[in-house]
């Protein structure tokens, strides 16, 4: 049988409750690029697909068996007890059995890694979606890290040199414009790679002596908040096993990783802070001068991980753009680690509900690295509701009542001032209709001294009202926003109004996320690409 054919027949099995001994009630799948996940109850197998990239090759089974082996070795040194081992799957009566690798009774058609499942809850980036955790987690994810580090295998004289280090991180960025398609610019590549040859230029001497200081380590290679449990083993999973390279990095590189992931996920502040703790914690004075080189590596190695994942017929049209979505943000962060840390300024973003806020704040903070505080979000904690709960319509009209925006405002207006004065830039996303609002914003940016910018949401009314309705279809939506609340704003809004020296933009969100960013970028002066 030829290898995709069995592939797919072996998949199919394999998400079939009734194939595994312990009987699960159910099989979650997941996938990546590279492996196939089964979610089997209390236990998780995952199952690596035939594929071969640059920087990695699957394509035989003795290469996915070693793999698996070398998976299950690497990681039992973060998360020993998850980590049960490598089985077998046989053909057996027509059908497939799982066994031990060792079992004896003819070749294996292939090979899982046999995890024991760990409580999604319990994971970081569900925790900082629900709000649950926060820099008391990273301080004890920096500790963790630094123990792990001080033991890993010191790799500096293999993979530390400039050459080395220059050929991991030019060599991705070729693979980014190879496989990017539209969610990076030629122009935009060739920006990075000038930013990433100029930092390797000037600072050899300080890579040098990271590897004399014993900086470069035989590490995790994965560093993000989807692989950290915060349970009380704080397990951290899933590394990188098939390439000794890309685990062998600079620490910095490491932490960089995950600093990153939480600008994605839209925590800058608990990015720095988890910097910061890790640095402290082992002493290392030139970590914060290598980070920003670091995270726009990262960024772009994700871009590209999102690129190929939106390239893959199997996981679906809305998967599919999902992953185009996600790269494009992970340029956009690239961007903004090659540009340098902005000054701090407010950003309102307003207008009526369903034309588009939340996508450009993220747009303008993925691009100048401001932190976020949107309204909706606000709004649940405040009145301690369920973040992706669809409440009532009777719920809904107390969330969005006066009492209840009134107690909105004053929190992202609080928030705003905290963030503005730790040296911050601020991104308000907000509807803003009301005059006061404004105006309360206009004295929050005077008393910080900084500039402002309103940055105005419109659409069509038709194309508000379909975003409306098919939000409330998506079970990851924040916003409650109904069609009856975008009417009963449109009826009661006043035209927005301004005055001077704050600036007041338009931004036509029906023109597509392209033409936003490029609108954003001309307006803060990012240069469009």
């Amino acid at each position: 049988m030829a290898e995709g054919a069995s592939h797919a027949s072996l998949v199919e099995t394999l998400a079939l409750p009734s194939f595994y001994p312990h009987r699960p009630q159910s099989v979650e799948v997941r996938q990546t690029h590279i492996s196939w996940v089964f979610l089997a109850g209390s236990f998780v197998y995952k199952l690596k697909k035939p594929v071969r990239f640059r920087f990695l090759d699957y394509s035989s089974r003795e290469q996915r068996l070693e793999s698996c082996l070398a998976e299950v070795r690497l990681n039992r040194r973060l998360a020993p007890a998850v980590y049960l081992g490598v089985v077998a799957v046989r053909r057996h009566d027509d059908g497939f059995a799982i066994g031990s690798i060792d079992e004896l009774g003819g070749e294996a058609e292939d090979y899982l890694v046999a995890m024991r499942r760990l409580p999604d809850e319990e994971m970081l980036d569900r925790r900082l979606a629900q709000g649950t955790a926060g820099a008391a987690d990273l301080e004890r994810v920096a500790a963790k890290l630094v123990a792990f580090h001080a033991s890993c295998q010191d790799r500096g004289e293999t993979y530390g040199s400039r050459e080395v280090i220059g050929e991991t991180v030019l060599g991705n960025l070729a693979e980014c414009a190879a496989v990017a398609g539209d969610a990076v610019s030629g122009s935009r590549i060739r920006e990075l790679r000038r930013y990433l040859e100029k930092f390797l230029d000037e600072h050899e001497e300080l890579l040098r002596r990271r590897v004399g200081e014993g900086r470069i380590r035989e590490g995790h290679g994965d560093l993000r908040a989807e692989h950290i449990c915060l349970n009380a083993a704080l397990d951290i999973f899933d590394c990188v096993e098939f390439s000794e390279r890309l685990r062998s990095t600079d620490v910095a590189s490491e932490i960089a990783f995950l600093a990153m992931d939480l600008d994605f996920l839209g925590f800058p502040a608990l990015a720095e802070g988890f910097a910061r703790a890790y640095g402290e914690a082992c002493g290392d004075r030139e970590l914060h001068d290598l980070l920003e080189f670091y995270r726009c590596h990262r960024a772009l190695v994700r871009g590209k991980v999102e690129s190929l994942r939106s390239r893959e017929p199997e996981v679906g049209a809305a998967a599919r753009e999902e992953a185009r979505e996600a790269a494009r943000r992970y340029f956009r962060l690239a961007t903004r680690y090659e540009s340098g840390r902005r000054p701090p300024e407010l950003v309102v973003v307003c207008g009526l509900s369903g034309t588009g806020k939340s996508t450009v704040a993220r747009i303008v903070g993925d691009l100048t690295g401001f932190a976020i505080f949107g309204s909706d979000l606000t709004r649940k904690r405040l009145a301690r509701a369920p973040r992706f709960q669809r409440p009532d319509p009777e719920v809904v009209r107390s969330l969005y009542g006066a009492d209840a925006t009134r107690r909105t405002y004053e929190r992202l207006f609080q928030d705003a001032r905290e963030s503005l004065a730790t040296a911050r830039g601020v991104v308000l996303d907000a509807t803003f209709l009301n005059p006061a609002d404004r105006r309360e914003a206009l004295a929050v940016a005077r008393a910080a001294s900084v500039p402002v910018t309103f940055l105005e949401c419109r659409a069509e009314e038709a194309e508000v009202l379909r975003r409306l309705r098919d939000r409330q279809k998506r079970p990851d939506e924040v916003s409650d926003a109904t069609e009856e609340v975008y009417l009963r704003q449109r009826a009661e809004a006043t035209p927005i109004t301004i005055p001077a020296p704050a600036r007041h933009r338009i931004i036509d969100t029906a023109r597509g996320p392209e033409q936003i960013v490029a609108d954003v970028e001309q307006e803060f002066g990012l240069g469009v690409s």
